[in-house]
């Protein structure tokens, strides 16, 4: 039996990953599965399911660190940014399980979206055209600098996950609009200037960059120390909603984008990045988030066994992994049933 812990599983998709490593053909997979919320959708499907304090309480560690003991846990896949981060700079407390996340000198480039560009340009990746704000005086000057260049542009936070705090102006809004549970707000740019800017005055600093065309496309990227072990580009079906649906590409250029992604950034285990074109139709990448995807059950129902290669990758039985090929234009749709949990 080998014991994987998995965090954050309050997930829309956290149920189809859980099953997915628990119906695993390669492994024999026990699951343990912690949230901070006691009633969190994948405690219903995991082994065992633990409350735990949030990933940036200062009882975090310790907690998962208890649980780690009590199963006899042999590898931890963090699944937010908050947690990923906190256990980076606590792997050394971890001396008989594997965490699965770069280390902690890395995971602070990867979290600020301001270091990751600055990382990206010194190896002639391209990013988007980006001001990078500090007061309420700048942000005002660079909006409406952006908007007057491009007619359309993002606000978004230097560290944030899940597309939270994502402001969309367009010309082509009339009014404003959320999304994704108002994780995303799309706005004509008088009801940005009049109703939503004061807003941001305390959430410093910001990020204004250009819009890129749609659709938004992720990447899995499974590496080892550097080396890509698997990419997988797919594009959502709606790009406001990661969880609505994808589809599987075959892009060459998207796959060898990955491999130099993989390799500069040192990478190890399974990351998620996520990109758009520019009006040239060039990648131009967004983040590359510091925990796999929220969605890579897609990938995995499409049939590519990126968690059955991470954990062969964390039991050092590299020689298990393949080259899957997968059916490319494929769709896939989620699909939510109801369950009936004994109580």
């Amino acid at each position: 039996m080998y014991t994987v812990l998995i965090t954050c599983v309050g997930g829309d998709l956290a149920p189809q990953m859980i099953q997915q490593l628990k119906n695993s053909k390669r492994h024999n997979v026990k699951v343990v599965g912690v949230d901070a919320n006691n009633d969190a959708i994948g405690k219903f499907f995991c082994d065992e399911f633990s409350q735990v304090p949030y990933g940036n309480s200062p009882e975090y560690v310790q907690s998962i660190k208890a649980l780690v003991d009590l199963y006899n846990v042999d590898l931890v896949i963090p699944t937010s940014d908050e947690e990923a981060v906190t256990l980076s700079h606590s792997k050394d407390l971890f001396d008989n399980c594997v965490i699965a996340c770069v280390d902690s000198d890395m995971i602070d480039v990867l979290t600020d979206k301001e270091k990751t560009f600055q990382f990206l340009k010194e190896y002639g990746i391209h990013t988007p055209e980006t001001r990078i704000v500090k007061n309420y005086s700048d942000l005002k000057k660079s909006v409406e600098l952006m908007y007057k260049d491009f007619g359309e542009f993002v606000v978004k936070p230097t560290c944030a996950r899940g597309g939270r705090g994502v402001y969309v102006i367009s010309s082509k809004y009339a009014d404003i609009e959320y999304f994704d549970d108002r994780r995303e707000v799309h706005s004509d740019m008088d009801s940005f200037i009049n109703s939503l800017m004061h807003k941001l005055e305390n959430d410093m600093p910001l990020l204004v960059m250009e819009r890129l065309v749609e659709p938004v496309i992720d990447m899995d990227l499974l590496g080892w120390n550097g080396e890509k072990i698997k990419v997988v580009p797919r594009c959502r079906v709606n790009s406001a909603v990661p969880n609505d649906g994808h589809i599987l590409l075959d892009d060459q250029s998207l796959t060898e984008l990955g491999e130099k992604l993989i390799k500069i950034f040192k990478l190890s285990w399974l990351y998620d990045c996520d990109l758009m074109l520019d009006s040239k139709g060039q990648p131009c990448i967004l983040e590359i988030n510091p925990r796999q995807s929220g969605s890579v059950s897609v990938s995995v129902a499409a049939g590519i066994p990126l968690l059955d290669d991470l954990i062969s990758l964390a039991k050092n039985e590299r020689s298990l992994i393949s080259d899957t090929k997968h059916a490319t234009g494929v769709r896939v749709v989620p699909y939510k049933s109801l369950y009936s949990i004994p109580l």
